[in-house]
């Protein structure tokens, strides 16, 4: 079995069709894993099958067998494989995955998260992954590679803005490069230049509208209205995606009731100080760690995504 890099997989499918065609992504970075699965769609005749779906073995069943280019087959794409363990139960019922992927000549397996280790080790993943020819880590890009991806995306987009201004978007959106993709389209939009004053008004105006006010709702402990902003929030947003910006802008928060040096806005150091004038710092690592636990019961598949986030402002502090 081959190990590789999702970027570095995307290149080279980009030069040539990989050879070997029973392939399983997973990792933290699922707007990466995203571009695989477009490209594959875009490129053969599939069909997706998502593990959480109620008929999800009859639909997996129902794809014809055959070669790629028999005109016969199609190219099955498995989505939310990270809960197969907890879906399928029966023994008979997994001998059957197992000997469905055995026959396959290609298929795409995708988790929406990376697969721990204790998982990887279960009998059920021991067996899918004696099965397929390469592995895809969807891991994020480093500083220097996101910078360099965004300063391309505004130059070809026609957009002046000076480096520092990139620099600030990363440090106020975070890393995570599908909610990168979403604030950079918006700045995108902009009609005037794109300076540091700008861009800070532009973002956390957004911010003050959603995720920042979700923030403020965990911070006061104020249920309904963190419901009732987050079903708002919700509409527009992947949950993952969700998390990774609250927990940025926890982290920011924590930084600031510390003392640190942040690279924000003056006015949002401001909001953040005055947000957190009457809390301790105890009490913002445990709301931390409460949206980091969040995290785990989705990607594991413990808790659906959205009882995950609204079981957030629920917990209790020890």
């Amino acid at each position: 079995m081959n190990e590789i890099k999702a970027s570095e997989f995307i290149k080279l499918c980009k030069k040539r069709l990989p050879e070997k065609r029973k392939i399983l992504i997973h990792g933290e970075e699922y707007y990466i894993t995203e571009q695989i699965i477009k490209f594959f769609s875009e490129t053969f005749d599939c069909e997706k099958i998502y593990v959480e779906d109620e008929n999800f073995l009859n639909k997996l069943f129902e794809t014809t067998s055959g070669g790629l280019f028999s005109g016969k087959t199609t190219f099955p794409i498995v989505i939310g494989i990270e809960h197969i363990g907890g879906k399928i139960r029966k023994k008979q019922d997994k001998g059957k995955i197992i000997n469905f992927l055995n026959s396959k000549k290609e298929y795409l397996l995708v988790a929406k998260t990376k697969l721990e280790n204790k998982t990887l080790k279960t009998e059920l993943f021991k067996k899918i992954l004696s099965s397929i020819e390469t592995m895809v880590i969807s891991t994020p890009f480093d500083k220097k590679s996101l910078f360099s991806i965004l300063k391309k995306k505004f130059k070809a987009a026609g957009k002046d803005i000076d480096d520092e201004t990139i620099l600030l978007i990363m440090d106020s959106v975070g890393h995570n490069l599908q909610n990168l993709k979403v604030e950079t389209d918006k700045l995108i939009c902009y009609p005037g230049k794109l300076t540091k004053e700008t861009v800070s008004e532009l973002l956390f105006a957004t911010k003050s509208g959603n995720v920042f006010s979700l923030i403020k709702e965990i911070i006061k402990d104020r249920k309904q209205e963190y419901i009732e902003n987050l079903n708002l929030v919700l509409q527009e947003s992947e949950p993952l995606s969700l998390i990774a910006l609250l927990q940025t802008q926890m982290r920011q928060i924590i930084e600031v009731k510390l003392g640190k040096p942040v690279k924000l806005p003056s006015f949002v150091i401001k909001e953040y100080t005055h947000l957190t004038r009457e809390i301790s710092l105890k009490s913002l690592y445990k709301k931390l760690s409460t949206i980091h636990e969040a995290e785990f019961s989705i990607k594991t598949g413990i808790r659906k995504p959205e009882e995950a986030l609204k079981e957030i402002i629920f917990k209790e502090e020890s």
